[in-house]
């Protein structure tokens, strides 16, 4: 009888999909606050929210081939880790530039998030069970973005705003070292997936050690790509 340990990769996707959203959607809700203890204008919010953007659109190919590179496992970790430390730290800054530098750092770790789960996914997954595990985590995801609002406001009448972004970065923190004492970046190195389950994931491995040159230019050349 196969073991079932694929489907604990999904459990990780999910909620780290969740937590990407509790994390980016919460400087919104405290925005007031942020805007009244700061001293900042809208516009200058405004570039504060800019700078996770512009970071999340920059690194997210560079994400995605340092998965390649060294494999989903180290590279979670580490983004994980890193954007929620500069979550944690939005919430000890102390005027508009240090905001931007936070948020920019931020953005810069979340955008290595949904590239290497998708790597896992190919790593770990058949190929009929993709397609239904990345609606999995994508349903999380905006259900993470619906309730998140809710969730925030709640924090913020038990807390100042500046703990509550200590409280949401430790979230990331606590995941990513579960995450990374459990998974592995070849499933025939993990001690619970067993012949069967192996079995079932046929030829799925050959992608954990990254793919061939990505052809560049066809993508630059390409109507449909500059459409999209």
């Amino acid at each position: 009888r196969p073991t079932r340990a694929r489907q604990l990769v999904i459990v990780f996707a999910v909620t780290l999909a969740i937590i990407t959203y509790i994390d980016r959607v919460c400087i919104s809700q405290a925005e007031s606050f942020i805007r009244q203890d700061l001293g900042l204008t809208k516009v200058q919010m405004g570039y504060i929210f800019s700078a996770f953007l512009f970071a999340y659109s920059l690194f997210e190919i560079p994400g995605g081939w340092l998965g390649d590179l060294i494999g989903p496992r180290k590279v979670l970790m580490r983004v994980v880790t890193m954007w929620s430390l500069f979550t944690a730290a939005t919430g000890m800054a102390w005027n508009m530039t240090s905001m931007i530098v936070c948020r920019f750092f931020f953005g810069a770790g979340e955008a290595g998030c949904f590239p290497n789960l998708t790597k896992a996914f190919t790593v770990w997954l058949p190929q009929h069970e993709r397609v239904r595990a990345q609606g999995i985590m994508w349903l999380s995801a905006r259900w993470g973005g619906a309730f998140t609002p809710l969730l925030v406001i709640l924090v913020l009448e038990l807390m100042h705003w500046r703990w509550a972004f200590v409280l949401f970065g430790s979230i990331g923190v606590v995941w990513a070292v579960f995450f990374y004492r459990w998974f592995r970046d070849d499933p025939r190195e993990h001690p619970g997936v067993n012949a069967a389950e192996l079995a079932l994931m046929e030829g799925s491995h050959e992608n954990a050690s990254g793919h061939g040159d990505v052809p560049s230019g066809k993508f630059l050349s390409s109507g449909t790509v500059w459409m999209l």
